[in-house]
């Protein structure tokens, strides 16, 4: 949630994203059905505070505001921990896809990340078998 979830929630629509809805539907986030992107705006403490602050990019749009993006290693480490839970197997897909279009991460930072999100159950080496 934002401060000001109404007017932000107006303008993505303006803009021309959509909530996704039906069966198997993330119905929490926002997609473009013609830009094929799509985000959720959380509301909970920044994963749930074990995310490092200093890891987030901020993005100035001038008048148009600043966006907050999570780590790449955040990301992937999150999709593992709900891969981790049982209850979202294409998860660990997604975190194979993050893995296979980023080159620069902090290797020891997502070994740590995906292990507190799965409690120690994976680490970096099953997110890399079979990458694409």
């Amino acid at each position: 949630m934002t401060a000001w979830q109404e007017s932000f929630e107006q303008t993505l629509r303006v803009l021309g994203f959509v909530r996704p809805s039906g069966a198997g539907r993330m119905t929490r986030g926002w997609v473009h059905p013609d830009l094929w992107l799509g985000f959720e705006v959380v509301s909970s403490s920044l994963m749930e505070g074990r995310a490092d602050r200093g890891r987030v990019r901020l993005v100035d749009f001038g008048t148009d505001g600043i966006a907050c993006f999570v780590s790449v290693e955040d990301l992937i480490a999150d999709r593992m921990g709900q891969y981790a839970s049982g209850s979202a197997p294409d998860m660990l897909g997604q975190a194979r896809e993050l893995l296979a279009l980023h080159d620069q991460l902090d290797v020891d930072y997502l070994e740590r990340r995906i292990r507190e999100e799965t409690l120690g159950e994976y680490g970096t080496p099953d997110v890399r078998a079979r990458a694409v």
